[in-house]
């Protein structure tokens, strides 16, 4: 059920199809309330239409027109996906779909529609002056609105497709990932685990899925008030099996345990909320556009620049095994470290990109400010490896 609320929340129709309703019950209302012509006060009878002929005539231009712009709109879209998904990363559809305010624009073009429909139904359905007096002219300026917003549509798709705002969105989200991980380094700590484990039980997972993102604090509290400790057995962001063992506790805790799932669990989507995902978008991009294919070194020196600047932020979070509030009891976690984990970046960069002078000054300039930062990534390793490939 969890899985189901979340897909919904994180689907691209859920608030266009909000704003719709919301337009539907506003006619709906219009159409139900007893007002007739002469009720309306002084000031706003000068936008009082009452003819059923120019009523309807209004509705079916309203229709027609804002029916065209909303379906040239989801086009753009359409053709901004496609070209990430050509030139980049298939990982960056999350990215451009999570836009609200392209959502909002599509919402109010096709809540536009959804109200002249519903107005149109009660004027062919009434007579001369049972059907809303004001309900054309309130049309008539949403469709005026929805005028300027198209243009602003325009203006924000056009933007969206350039790869250096794609790269600095990506960046912000690894950031504010990052920055929301640094609030519980009060919690975190290294400290060694059972080594023997045959005897704690077992949850076991009841669906394949990328596990996502636990929320640490809530199982350090869970740990704390049954009086036990935890391990979760796989890597936030790995694809888990079915029926494969999730956590691990020292003792059993009650099966009722409420909320689990929003504490940890699997689902088939990516976790956009884990700053790991955004750094693996980064690589992507760099190494997509190195290609001969692509051959935009450009847009590659800009992705490992926001790469390195985001292992730097990174570096600022200390490795650490466990999360606890007591120092008692435990929530074992699985942590890649940040300089094992910028050597897998760094690694996969230098295989593909190792014959182009240009990048590869990029990456050792990249590699000398990660050195500063703390972060030691061995250059004869990477070479040795490339030589290998």
């Amino acid at each position: 059920m969890l899985s189901i609320l979340r897909r919904i929340y994180n689907s691209i129709a859920l608030l266009p199809a909000g704003i719709a309703l919301f337009f539907a019950l506003i006619a709906c209302i219009l159409t139900a309330l007893p007002m007739e012509a002469q009720d309306i006060p002084d000031f706003l009878k000068p936008i009082v239409i009452t003819g059923k002929t120019d009523v309807q005539s209004i509705l079916a231009f309203i229709i027609g027109g804002i029916f065209t712009l909303t379906i040239f709109s989801y086009t753009m879209v359409m053709n901004v996906l496609n070209r990430s998904i050509n030139n980049y990363s298939p990982r960056l559809i999350p990215l451009i779909l999570s836009e609200k305010h392209h959502q909002l624009i599509l919402g109010f073009t096709s809540g536009t529609i959804v109200y002249s429909m519903i107005l149109s139904i009660a004027v062919a359905n009434g007579t001369q002056g049972t059907f809303p007096p004001l309900g054309a002219s309130i049309g008539v300026f949403m469709s005026i609105f929805c005028v300027f917003l198209f243009i602003y549509f325009i203006h924000s798709v056009s933007q969206s497709i350039h790869i250096n705002y794609i790269l600095k969105k990506s960046f912000d989200r690894g950031k504010l990932n990052l920055k929301k991980l640094k609030k519980l380094v009060k919690l975190m700590r290294v400290h060694t685990s059972p080594e023997d484990m045959s005897s704690w039980e077992s949850i076991k997972t009841e669906k394949c899925g990328y596990l996502q993102l636990p929320d640490f604090e809530k199982l350090a509290v869970k740990a704390f008030k049954e009086k036990c400790s935890m391990s979760l057995e796989h890597l936030p962001g790995m694809f888990v099996l079915e029926k494969d063992t999730l956590i691990k506790t020292s003792v059993k805790i009650n099966d009722s345990w409420e909320r689990r799932e929003h504490q940890v669990s699997v689902d088939m989507r990516v976790p956009l909320e884990m700053h790991e995902s955004e750094i693996k978008h980064l690589v992507e991009v760099a190494v997509k556009a190195s290609s001969p294919a692509i051959n935009d070194p450009g847009t590659s020196l800009a992705a490992i620049d926001y790469l390195t600047q985001l292992l730097i932020l990174r570096a600022e979070i200390p490795d650490h095994n466990s999360y606890t509030l007591n120092d008692t009891n435990f929530v074992y976690v699985k942590w890649l470290p940040t300089q094992e984990l910028s050597i897998y970046c760094y690694l996969e960069m230098w295989h593909y990109m190792n014959e182009d002078p240009i990048l590869i000054k990029g990456i050792k300039s990249s590699m000398h400010k990660l050195q500063s930062a703390g972060i030691i990534i061995d250059l004869k390793n990477l070479k040795t490896a490339g030589a290998f490939v």
